[in-house]
């Protein structure tokens, strides 16, 4: 089973991603700060990272740029997940190597076709 780590401060989307990827037989760990996700990528590797741009403290984009650099982090896919659509906030994540880019509000059929084509 493939495990993913989904980080989004919004608990309602969280929730959606949590429900549309278990639905499909994917093991998913919710984190609602970046300082969970850290914590969970210290514990255990995972083959994906869906990951919200705009997270309180530490963003998004910061996060995946610290998260790259770390030894234990293997180069594990990101697709980020955010509302934020503007060409500098999507060149950016792409720059860093995001695998890819969802627009929020999520459409569950675009979530599960980008994540099947991040872990083939």
């Amino acid at each position: 089973m493939k495990t993913i780590l989904a980080v989004d401060d919004q608990a309602e989307v969280l929730n959606m991603i949590v429900e549309f990827l278990i639905d499909e037989d994917y093991e998913v760990y919710p984190a609602k700060t970046t300082t969970r996700a850290f914590a969970l990528l210290h514990q255990m590797k995972f083959d994906l990272i869906l990951l919200d741009v705009l997270m309180p403290g530490m963003s998004g984009i910061e996060f995946f740029d610290y998260a790259k650099k770390q030894i234990w982090y293997e180069n594990t896919p990101v697709i980020f997940v955010s509302s934020e659509t503007d060409f500098k906030t999507v060149g950016q994540a792409v720059n860093l190597g995001a695998e890819s880019y969802i627009k929020k509000p999520i459409e569950k059929e675009v979530l599960l076709a980008k994540v099947k084509k991040a872990l083939s």
